[in-house]
């Protein structure tokens, strides 16, 4: 059975679990990501306070291969805390038999879930058309630094870090 799993954007976008017949899921963090006196945070409530919307915690099995796909993809450090939580709750829907669609705009939500073969969808955006493998680097002496290098700046000559694509592959799992 298809379910969708709603990020942040997908309230900001002026998604309402209300107005669809599918199971709609999301976890805590969202609610905290919503601003207090905003439509998309009355969205997320009345459809939570309804039954509408399930907010679920994912498992830290879950949590902990989102955290190792998307330090793979270089993706880690643009992640918050709640799309760790979305990609994580997708996983633990699809181990409960169900055919979980993440609903979110962020590119690196997509990219990862990609990674994960985790279908997906955007709402505002046309989506990623591919996969993307980042690498940090220093833009003045060029050293190539992994995506799990903790500073923002060059150990060499000090210089802040940028992100590039390191390899791409076509994306197949939009839907």
């Amino acid at each position: 059975m298809k379910v969708l799993v709603l990020d942040t954007s997908a309230f900001v976008m002026g998604f309402n679990p209300l107005s669809v017949d599918l199971r709609t899921f999301t976890v805590p963090a969202v609610e905290h990501e919503l601003s207090l006196a905003s439509m998309a945070k009355v969205r997320f409530s009345a459809s939570s306070d309804s039954g509408r919307l399930e907010v679920k915690m994912p498992t830290e099995a879950s949590r902990a291969r989102v955290a190792e796909e998307s330090t793979k993809l270089g993706e880690q450090l643009m992640l918050s805390e709640a799309d760790s939580q979305i990609l994580a709750l997708a996983l633990d829907l699809r181990n409960d038999r169900l055919e979980p669609v993440v609903v979110s705009d962020d590119y690196a939500v997509q990219n990862v879930a990609e990674r994960l073969s985790v279908a997906y969808a955007s709402l505002a955006t046309f989506g990623i058309t591919y996969e993307f493998n980042w690498i940090s680097y220093c833009p003045a002496c060029f050293r190539r630094y992994p995506q799990t290098y903790p500073y923002p700046e060059c150990q060499v000559c000090g210089t802040v870090l940028k992100r590039k694509v390191l390899r791409k592959l076509e994306a197949k799992k939009k839907l």
